[in-house]
């Protein structure tokens, strides 16, 4: 042992004696630094096993939170924008019916998710700045058996230094996206026609009475009624009267704009919504009341029976003939009565004065 520090001494003798720095300082100094360094290993070896501690427990917390978002049917997905790298839990693949082999990427969801609503999703992957919360309804066509679901998302973006990532969840809300239609199809929907029905047109022209106000533009109403499907109907059946019936709000359907509207009120009564017109657009009433008109008296053909029919339009405008829905609703059926009573398979504008002398008349 003596002949041990004997050396050590030597060696510190050499190294530091030509600095003029004595043996005792030299080795107090290595000494320290000996400390130092075992302190770090500690530190070192104490903050491993802490990094290992923390990694089992989060490793833990992600196998539960796994196993609650599965047996919940929750798909939780991770996007981050730098790399382009979608990571998906197990329920994402069930919910796509994609094979959890699959390469993911934002470009190949385009395949899944249907045109309109990958605007929508393409939107929000390219924002990358928003804060907030974000939630989405989207449809999607699966890719094993090619069905159609309709998917929830709910998603924030978290940014980390310089790496920006979308994290989320989906649910599959087809049960109740389904539920949700079968009943506005029993409130809102003829079950004949397919039609909106009268509570749908009482529903929407109310709202677009309200906004046409505020732009200051016009709406038009047609009362449309079928000429002779009384007769029909009677002499020939009520099955035949039902497909008169279809094949008339087919008709209507094909002659007018996308932005107009039909309504089956009930028997032969039907009502269209001309929404959002400009002052010199009030020709267009007239238009597309004879392409109605029109295409209504040509001949109806099932199998070896063919029907004929006519019809009588009536036409009211707001604000010039009225203001507010009834109103605007009685205006149109009286001009209606009055194409009737003209001789039908035609149209009338509503006029006050006529209407009032009709009331006198009556």
């Amino acid at each position: 042992m003596a002949t041990l520090v004997e050396k050590v001494n030597g060696v510190l003798a050499l190294l530091f004696g030509q600095l003029g720095i004595p043996v005792w300082l030299a080795g107090l100094v290595l000494l320290l630094l000996a400390a130092a360094v075992l302190i770090l290993l500690v530190f070192v070896a104490r903050h491993q096993r802490y990094i290992e501690r923390t990694n089992r427990e989060l490793l833990l917390a992600n196998r539960r939170l796994s196993l609650a978002t599965s047996v919940a049917g929750v798909g939780v997905w991770e996007w981050e924008k730098e790399t382009d790298q979608l990571l998906w839990n197990p329920v994402m693949f069930r919910l796509y019916g994609v094979p959890p082999e699959r390469k993911l990427s934002i470009d190949a969801l385009r395949a899944w998710i249907l045109p309109d609503d990958w605007q929508r999703m393409k939107a929000l992957f390219q924002s990358g700045v928003s804060s907030g919360r974000s939630e989405l309804t989207f449809s999607i066509i699966r890719d094993d058996d090619g069905s159609m679901r309709h998917l929830h998302a709910t998603c924030q973006w978290i940014h980390t230094g310089r790496r920006h990532r979308l994290l989320g969840t989906q649910v599959d809300i087809t049960e109740e996206h389904t539920t949700r239609q079968q009943i506005y199809r029993e409130a809102y929907q003829d079950a004949l026609t397919g039609l909106p029905n009268s509570r749908a047109l009482r529903m929407q022209l109310h709202a677009g009475l309200q906004q046409a106000r505020q732009q200051g533009l016009l709406q038009g109403v047609f009362f449309i009624d079928l000429d002779g499907f009384k007769k029909i109907n009677d002499t020939l059946g009520h099955d035949i009267g039902d497909l008169l019936l279809k094949g008339a709000a087919g008709r209507m359907r094909q002659v007018l704009r996308q932005s107009d509207h039909v309504y089956r009120l009930g028997g032969d009564e039907f009502v269209v919504w001309i929404a959002h017109l400009r002052q010199d657009e009030i020709t267009v009433l007239e238009t597309i009341a004879g392409k109605l008109i029109e295409t209504l008296s040509q001949p109806f053909q099932f199998g070896e029976i063919e029907c004929r029919v006519s019809a009588s339009v009536g036409i009211a405008t707001s604000p010039d003939d009225a203001d507010e829905l009834e109103a605007l609703l009685k205006a149109a059926d009286v001009a209606m009565y009055q194409a009737k009573k003209g001789g039908k398979n035609q149209f009338r504008r509503y006029r006050a004065e006529v209407a009032v002398e009709a009331q006198a008349g009556a």
